[in-house]
């Protein structure tokens, strides 16, 4: 049988600080497997910007930035700890450079996140997005990324392109939301560029928010 050979790098740990190198690993990638689309899921534009700086000297590939929806706050993990903050892309400021540097801006809903109902969680997303997760706490971002962008239009279904966030991306063939699990037409993940080989983020946060339940229950 045939086939080729990828490499795969894995972070120690999860986390931002592992940018740079996914950069690095996406920009090679996509110049080794000639993709002409790049997702890059941000909240503030950083990865996108390093990767324009990364690819100046190509003038073949899109990079597409895709974020929250305008001046929609969401949380993070920091420190273990659950934090509210409103991404950059909502901003004026971030918006032009990103246009100066040729990165296309798409922000909306996500397709995993809940509709809004006071007291009723959508099991299917959660279970969807839980079982992504094993893989890495990017994945879900990920996919969700080339699901927006084939739904709005830009990029083509059944497309090869490239999708990463902070600490993890990965190579796939795009699909509409709708047709996500499609046996012909669904989302097919071809590689697996980088990702954590430890969810230390998401362990440390369980980890004090179960020592914060066990403080209050002792009180």
């Amino acid at each position: 049988m045939k086939g080729i050979e990828r490499s795969i790098y894995y972070f120690n740990s999860e986390g931002k600080e592992n940018l740079p190198k996914t950069v690095d690993l996406v920009a090679e990638r996509a110049r080794e497997l000639d993709v002409k689309h790049i997702l890059v899921f941000t909240a503030h534009g950083e990865g996108a910007f390093l990767l324009a700086d990364k690819l100046k000297d190509t003038d073949d590939k899109q990079i597409i930035a895709v974020s929250f929806p305008h001046n929609e706050e969401f949380l993070i993990n920091k420190e273990g700890k659950e934090t509210k903050i409103l991404a950059g892309t909502s901003r004026e400021e971030v918006q032009k450079k990103l246009k100066e540097k040729s990165i296309l801006l798409f922000r909306g809903t996500m397709p995993f996140e809940d509709i809004i109902l006071p007291g009723a969680d959508d099991l299917k997303l959660k279970v969807i997005k839980y079982s992504l997760s094993m893989f890495s706490g990017g994945i879900p971002l990920c996919i969700q990324s080339i699901l927006m962008a084939c739904d709005a239009g830009y990029i083509d279904t059944g497309e090869e392109v490239i999708s990463m966030s902070a600490d993890t991306a990965i190579v796939a063939s795009s699909a509409k939301s709708k047709w996500m699990f499609h046996p012909v037409k669904g989302l097919e993940i071809r590689e697996i560029i980088c990702k954590p080989r430890s969810f230390t983020i998401r362990k440390l946060f369980y980890e004090q928010q179960s020592g914060n339940i066990r403080d209050k229950e002792s009180k």
